[in-house]
């Protein structure tokens, strides 16, 4: 079903109070401003219901060179090149690769038994498939920091309530699954993924750069498909390169693409498979997944949870996790 213009209204206006309040101000204020333009939300109606996402369309008046600090600047824009920008949502996807989170996910990784053999749906261009090639500086309550692998790259997390696992876990195998698959080393890939991430967020700019130099010196396997579609066929393929590993189905900020049934049938392959399942999500996400989420507003965070347990509630981009476990 189509959304009416008053609900592209408030998707803007959520996710400027909800998501980019606090965290950038650039986008809160511009969503603020498309939340109450005619035109631009008419423009956002000609576009299938999943590419009216604010991401997308951030992402995309960025990498047509707008100028999204001014609000009425990027308005006029949006209306003056609306064709460039609707062939541009058109044939992108929001698949924002933010290698931070691998600093939440290892601790629920570190509660497996090793070896493991990891599948990531959505996995882009597979920064989140290379944790061996990080190091994590958990940082604690206590102002104390405890430091995890040896890679060149460093992912700092603060925790709450959790212990840092001693090391990285043993991988016997890994294989991404994505729509789209996209190559580290390209040029155009890193351009779009740079300009996915906000405007203020310096840091995350610069280690998307460095983790994707690393992958593209040794890039991750990813294999064009769809979740839940094609996570059979994956599974088996992992299978066969590591039998006797702990299979586990990992995915962030991914499984919102999907519709509900969807999400709720990604539970079930992975129950199908005999496949732990990983997850770092939004709340309702977590819920459509069949998982009993804690009463509580988690705001804009997002879940970690393992199979049907919620370990903890993070900051989406991985820079904090509270353990609830």
């Amino acid at each position: 079903m189509e959304v009416s213009a008053p609900d592209v209204a408030g998707l803007y206006r959520r996710f400027a109070e909800v998501e980019a309040r606090g965290s950038s101000q650039t986008y809160e204020r511009l969503c603020l401003a498309i939340s109450e333009h005619a035109g631009v939300l008419a423009f956002l109606r000609t576009v299938p219901p999943l590419k009216r996402q604010p991401n997308l369309l951030l992402g995309a008046l960025r990498l047509l060179g707008a100028d999204v600090g001014d609000p009425m600047a990027a308005l006029d824009f949006a209306i003056e090149h609306s064709e460039d920008l609707r062939a541009v949502m058109l044939a992108r996807s929001t698949q924002t690769n933010e290698p931070a989170r691998c600093a939440v996910l290892l601790p629920a990784l570190a509660l497996l038994p090793e070896p493991l053999a990891i599948l990531e749906v959505g996995a882009s261009a597979g920064l989140c498939l290379q944790y061996e090639k990080y190091s994590y500086a958990y940082l604690g309550e206590d102002g104390g920091s405890v430091r995890v692998g040896e890679g060149a790259l460093t992912l700092p997390c603060l925790v709450e309530g959790v212990s840092p696992p001693e090391r990285v876990p043993q991988i016997a195998a890994r294989l991404g699954l994505d729509a789209n698959p996209l190559d580290a080393s390209d040029p155009d890939v890193a351009r779009w993924l740079e300009c996915l991430v906000w405007p203020e967020h310096t840091e995350r700019a610069e280690r998307l750069g460095a983790a994707l130099t690393v992958a593209a010196s040794d890039p991750p396997v990813v294999v064009r498909g769809l979740a839940p579609r094609d996570l059979p066929t994956a599974v088996e393929h992992l299978r066969a390169d590591a039998p006797d590993a702990t299979l586990v189905v990992v995915h962030s900020a991914m499984v919102a693409y999907l519709d509900r049934p969807h999400r709720a049938a990604l539970a079930r392959a992975c129950r199908a498979a005999g496949a732990r399942r990983l997850g770092l999500e939004g709340a309702q996400v977590t819920a459509d997944l069949g998982v009993p989420v804690p009463a509580g507003d988690f705001g804009g965070r997002f879940l970690l949870t393992l199979d049907d347990v919620v370990l903890g509630h993070a900051d989406p981009h991985g820079r904090e996790l509270a353990w609830l476990a």
